[in-house]
């Protein structure tokens, strides 16, 4: 120890063991404590904490623009499908119906009508195979609250079917 240095005076509720108090210690560098003083300073000054960014102004949904539904434009004509000599025939407004059904969400009316014919056409032609000849066109009604289909030739119900 050099003999100009004192030794810090030890109070009663801080122990030998213990660091110095930051205060007691004072800066090692004084210009490395000036520029992170002017760092905050400058940061302080940009961050402001009621520089809170404006939020956008509400738009009134009633009146805005809106476009026609991606659904609506694509399904203008129907789904067909052929099947043991008969052709099945979805119309839009029957491909439409279908999204009441369990399991839709996130589909198209085509997805839905395809799907729907994947899994029925089967016993749609096998309604049908007594009472009309192939080849025919049938056009499938959808009911989604009753589970029906209903199938017309011309404009007479041939069959119904419950799914």
């Amino acid at each position: 120890m050099v003999e100009d240095e004192k030794p810090a005076p030890i109070s009663a509720d801080v122990s030998p063991n213990d660091p110095a108090p930051l205060e007691d210690l004072g800066p090692a560098n004084p210009s490395a404590q000036s520029a992170t003083e002017s760092f905050a300073a400058d940061a302080a000054e940009t961050a402001a904490p009621d520089a809170v960014p404006p939020e956008p102004a509400p738009v009134d949904r009633r009146r805005a623009p809106r476009g026609p539904r991606p659904e609506t434009l694509e399904t203008k004509e129907p789904l067909l499908r052929e099947s043991a000599g008969y052709r099945l025939r979805l119309e839009p407004a029957d491909l439409a119906r279908l999204r009441e059904l369990p399991g839709s969400k996130g589909k198209t009316d085509r997805e839905l009508g395809e799907t729907f014919l994947d899994g029925q056409a089967e016993r749609l032609v096998a309604s049908l195979a007594g009472d009309v000849a192939p080849p025919a066109e049938v056009r499938v009604v959808v009911d989604p609250y009753s589970r029906q289909a209903f199938l017309a030739v011309g404009r007479t119900i041939r069959g119904i079917v419950s799914f």
